[in-house]
């Protein structure tokens, strides 16, 4: 688990930093402290998984991504929303054969 959470919170500074923001300017787009922002960063804590899905989306990156080795930073260089993330969810999706 703590591997987990050191990969998360370097990757949430990698996208933070990608991004041109602040801590103080990532907390208000998520109505958090820039305290708590700060304890992610540093593998102090763990958002919840409702704010994970929200930082994917600020992110435009899956919340798997999030907490993979190797983040794709290129997602960030335009913070615009894709139209088709989070469109379909897997179960909402059917298979005809």
């Amino acid at each position: 688990m703590e591997n987990l959470k050191n990969i998360l919170a370097q990757n949430l500074v990698k996208l933070r930093k990608a991004s041109n923001m602040t801590q103080s300017e990532l907390a208000e787009k998520l109505s958090y402290s820039d305290k708590a922002v700060s304890k992610w960063e540093r593998g102090e804590s763990l958002p919840d998984i409702e704010i994970l899905y929200e930082i994917s989306k600020l992110y435009n990156v899956t919340i798997d991504e999030l907490l993979s080795e190797e983040v794709k930073i290129n997602h960030t260089k335009k913070l615009k929303k894709n139209p088709y993330h989070n469109q379909y969810p897997l179960y909402q999706i059917k298979h005809y054969t």
